[in-house]
């Protein structure tokens, strides 16, 4: 149970550092250092929260239905961040640069499949068994396996833009986000 946990939260925090220099598909220009502070400042609660909530996932439960509740009330807190995020991303406005449109576009794409990959993580995790500790522990893996595969479809290629790279590595807000 707590490697699969572990492995799966390790898989969000990638995610969520995947799109540290990233932005939105709002209509008004912006600078690359206002829209890398925007989109920073909107993913910096998501990723505490998941550093935060880690901890008791991968606490060892009592029990599989411990393990479970523990998981589901993770999901659930990770969902709520993740929209909070994408709410920030698309307020971000759209970068002043080359492709700026669809820059940010990619990014809010990113980000709303991110939380839609934690939706239906979280409705799988309903339906974890927990009739003994090695059968949770097999769907369990199982259910990070799905996760990890539906976070490493996620394109990332949008993402690079030398403009929003080099106002992200100034940005105080974006250097406190994981690497």
């Amino acid at each position: 149970m707590h490697s699969a946990s572990l492995r799966w939260t390790l898989a969000l925090l990638i995610a969520v550092s995947l799109c540290a220099s990233c932005g939105s598909s709002g209509s008004s220009k912006i600078s690359p250092a206002s829209y890398v502070r925007a989109v920073c400042a909107a993913i910096s609660p998501l990723e505490r929260d998941v550093v935060a909530r880690s901890q008791a996932v991968n606490k060892p439960s009592a029990s599989a239905t411990k393990a479970k509740e523990t998981l589901q009330g993770f999901l659930a807190a990770i969902e709520q961040a993740s929209n909070r995020a994408l709410s920030g991303i698309r307020s971000a406005g759209t970068p002043d640069i080359s492709n700026g449109s669809a820059v940010a576009g990619t990014i809010v794409k990113a980000f709303t499949q991110l939380r839609d990959a934690i939706h239906t993580a979280g409705a799988k995790a309903n339906s974890l068994p927990t009739n003994s500790p090695s059968t949770y522990s097999a769907a369990a893996q199982a259910l990070n396996t799905s996760v990890r595969s539906s976070l490493s479809n996620i394109d990332a290629s949008g993402f690079r833009n030398p403009d929003i790279e080099k106002a992200a590595a100034k940005e105080p807000a974006c250097k406190t986000l994981s690497a």
